[in-house]
């Protein structure tokens, strides 16, 4: 897991691998018995709970999966989809923030590769 820049979120946030994420997907459809799984795989003895979710119920283990594997409590589960290192592009050589998609060809943020596509 890597702390990159987020777009939508304007910050900097622990984004997911692909395995990562599919963890939580299954947890988003497979519920508490995914997240219970995987604290025993990753021998969780003291996993406390959360009493209050700022979210709907339908997502309450999805919103745990992230919070076990990154151990920050994001409640808006929008953002989590969009927390995903694949679905962003590489890093801006110039100021470090990722592209915005991987297929992008310049820097949204500062212009970096704007002038090569203005030559074409």
């Amino acid at each position: 897991m890597e702390e990159k820049f987020c777009w939508r979120c304007n910050t900097k946030v622990k984004m997911l691998s692909d395995a990562e994420f599919s963890l939580c997907q299954a947890a988003l459809f497979g519920g508490k018995k995914v997240v219970e799984e995987e604290l025993i795989k990753r021998n969780y003895t003291n996993y406390i709970w959360l009493e209050h979710l700022e979210t709907f119920e339908k997502f309450r283990y999805f919103v745990e999966m992230y919070r076990l594997l990154t151990g920050v409590y994001e409640p808006n589960p929008n953002a989590i989809f969009h927390h995903v290192s694949s679905q962003h592009g590489m890093d801006c050589p110039n100021c470090t923030k990722p592209f915005r998609t991987p297929q992008a060809k310049y820097c949204a943020s500062c212009g970096y590769g704007n002038e090569q596509l203005t030559k074409i």
